[in-house]
C-alpha cells in the first residue's frame, strides 16, 4: 500500500529494529496531546509491561489523567456538538469528544496535595526532586491506594513496578503543578519551606541515561516539550562531553501536524538532522496519521512479529 499506510509499516519495521538490536538501544517514548483521556493508557502500559520502552517524557495533564482513573474517576464518551456552558454549570469539562466530572478533578487534586505534603515531611535539607521523582512516588501511592482493578491498565502504575523512568518536565502546566502549587502556598503561608520540583535535576537525570546509553531509539507522539526534551538529549550530550555523533540512532513519530508553520510537533526527522540530534535519517520516518489510530495498530504489529524475543530484551537498570 502507499501513502500513509506505507508510512505506519515502515515506523513497525523501524520498531522491530530498534527492539532487536543486539546493543539494546534505550527507547525513549515521548507523548503529548490528550492521550490518556483519549483512552491511550492501556497502549502505554503494554509497551512498558513487554519491555518495548524505557524512558517515558509526558505532559503533567497525560500523567494526572492516568493518576484520576486509577482512583476511579472517569473519562466519558461525550460530543463536541454540545453547549459547553451548559457542562460548565453542570461542572463538566470536555475535552473534544469526551467528558470528565470536575467535582472528581478536585478530590484527585487534594489528594495530590497530601502526597506532596507527606513528600515534603520525609525529607531533610533542600527539599527539591525531579519530576521523575514525584510521579515515582504518585505510582506507589496508586499501588498503595488506587483502585485494584485500575492499576494494571495505569501506565504510572506499571512504570512504577518495572522501574521505568517517567519525566514531566513542564509538570507545573497541569493539574498536578497546579496542586503542588497549592501544597507551596499553603506551605509559604504557614511559614514553612514547601516541597520544589526542580526541573534542572531533570536535565541531568535524563542527560546520565543518554550518556550512558550505547544506542538510543525515540518514539514522538505529537511534539511539544515531550518530543524536544528527548531530542536535545543528544545536544546535551555533546555540549556537556564533546561528543559528536551523539545524535539519536532510531526513531519514528505520529504527528497530524506540517513543518512549514514552523511548530516542533512537525518537524521533520531531516530537520533534527542539522542540529545533530540524529546521527542520519535513514532508520526514521514519520507517520502522519492520528495517534489513537496508528499507534495501536503499531503496537499490535510489532507484538506479532517481536512474540517471545522481547522477553529476553533486557530492561533500562541505571541509578538515578
Amino acid at each position: 500500500m502507499s501513502f500513509q499506510a506505507r508510512t505506519l509499516s515502515m515506523c513497525v519495521e523501524v520498531y522491530v529494529k530498534m527492539l532487536s538490536d543486539s546493543d539494546n538501544p534505550v527507547i525513549f517514548l515521548g507523548f503529548s496531546g490528550a492521550m490518556i483521556p483519549a483512552g491511550m493508557k492501556k497502549v502505554i502500559s503494554t509497551i512498558v509491561k513487554e519491555r518495548m520502552v524505557d524512558v517515558i517524557v509526558t505532559t503533567g495533564a497525560n500523567a494526572y489523567h492516568d493518576f484520576v482513573e486509577s482512583l476511579g474517576f472517569y473519562h466519558y464518551k461525550g460530543s463536541p456538538h454540545v453547549d459547553d456552558s451548559e457542562l460548565r454549570r453542570l461542572m463538566i469539562d470536555r475535552i473534544y469528544d469526551t467528558f470528565v466530572d470536575e467535582e472528581c478533578l478536585q478530590k484527585a487534586d487534594s489528594k495530590i496535595v497530601a502526597l506532596a505534603e507527606k513528600i515534603r515531611e520525609s525529607l531533610s535539607g533542600l527539599p527539591a526532586i525531579s519530576s521523575r521523582e514525584f510521579l515515582f512516588e504518585l505510582g506507589r501511592f496508586i499501588d498503595e491506594e488506587g483502585l485494584e482493578e485500575e492499576k494494571e491498565s495505569s501506565f504510572l502504575w506499571n512504570c512504577w513496578k518495572y522501574k521505568v523512568p517517567v519525566f514531566a518536565p513542564a509538570l507545573n502546566d497541569s493539574s498536578i503543578g497546579l496542586s503542588l502549587t497549592k501544597h507551596y502556598a499553603d506551605f509559604v503561608q504557614r511559614g514553612l519551606t514547601p516541597l520544589i520540583i526542580d526541573p534542572i535535576k531533570d536535565n541531568f537525570e535524563i542527560y546520565k541515561i543518554k550518556r550512558d546509553a550505547k544506542k538510543t531509539g525515540v518514539i514522538y507522539i505529537g511534539g511539544g516539550v515531550p518530543k524536544n526534551y528527548i531530542q536535545q538529549t543528544a545536544y546535551l550530550e555533546r555540549s556537556l562531553l564533546g561528543i559528536e555523533n551523539s545524535g539519536h540512532d532510531y526513531g519514528f513519530q505520529i504527528t497530524t501536524d506540517r513543518p512549514e508553520w514552523g511548530g516542533l510537533s512537525g518537524c521533520t526527522f531531516k530537520e533534527s538532522l542539522s542540529w545533530g540530534k540524529i546521527k542520519d535519517d535513514r532508520n526514521f520516518v514519520t507517520c502522519y496519521c492520528d495517534a489513537t489510530i496508528a499507534f495501536p495498530l503499531i503496537v499490535k504489529a510489532v507484538l506479532e512479529r517481536m512474540g517471545e524475543k522481547l522477553k529476553s530484551r533486557k530492561r533500562l537498570n541505571i541509578n538515578l
